[in-house]
């Protein structure tokens, strides 16, 4: 609420500052609150957030409305943890609406998104309809004390929000080796992750879309 509640003007002519890795600000939320923070019932932590004129440019191009962001992840309603389908040991969670997704991230992880920022921002704004994964904000949180760990992770758009029925669900990384399901014919339905090899399909799409998709 804090990061998101503070936005200031928007504009898409952002400076190369901007994306600088160091582009980040840190606020401390004490339990007590402070002049910028209000009290809470947690421990006292650190909150940083990265690159947050950036996200705060995507949040309006992928034209996402500031007061239902936070109400989705910010709301009464818990975040609901899901067992993690890699094998990064990410921890990943769900809003209750379904809207949004929080992966936590390696600071490795962090670093490489950083490095791509650039260009991914370039991408949005020439491809509005892109369909790559939607990356809204990139935070870390470090609670008081000397040996507690920073856990940084990106909330991200979940693709699985949709009106629409899913019969087969497909993790494609653009690689062939080792890429097919262990599971045979019989016993995948729709909850099973299918693999490259797997995506036997011919797609028909009408012409504009064809035409858009191609672009």
């Amino acid at each position: 609420r804090h990061a998101v509640g503070k936005q200031g003007p928007v504009t898409l002519e952002l400076k190369s500052s901007a994306f600088d890795p160091k582009e980040k600000v840190w606020t401390k939320f004490p339990q007590e609150g402070s002049k910028h923070t209000p009290r809470h019932n947690s421990c006292d932590f650190r909150w940083k957030d990265y690159c947050p004129q950036v996200f705060r440019t995507l949040r309006k191009l992928f034209k996402v409305d500031a007061a239902d962001y936070m109400l989705s992840l910010c709301g009464s309603e818990a975040l609901r943890e899901l067992s993690s389908p890699g094998k990064s040991g990410s921890f990943f969670y769900l809003t209750n609406d379904d809207r949004y997704m929080i992966k936590t991230m390696k600071k490795s992880e962090v670093k490489m998104l950083l490095k791509m920022l650039p260009a991914y921002y370039n991408h949005v704004r020439a491809f509005e309809d892109t369909l790559v994964t939607k990356f809204f904000g990139l935070h870390c949180v470090k609670l008081a004390g000397a040996n507690q760990k920073k856990v940084r992770f990106v909330i991200m758009g979940n693709l699985f929000c949709s009106h629409n029925s899913i019969h087969r669900r497909f993790d494609l990384k653009g690689s062939s080796l080792g890429r097919t399901t262990d599971k045979p014919q019989t016993e995948i339905d729709q909850y099973t992750t299918l693999k490259d090899l797997d995506l036997n399909f011919i797609f028909r799409l009408k012409k504009q879309w064809f035409q858009e998709f191609q672009r």
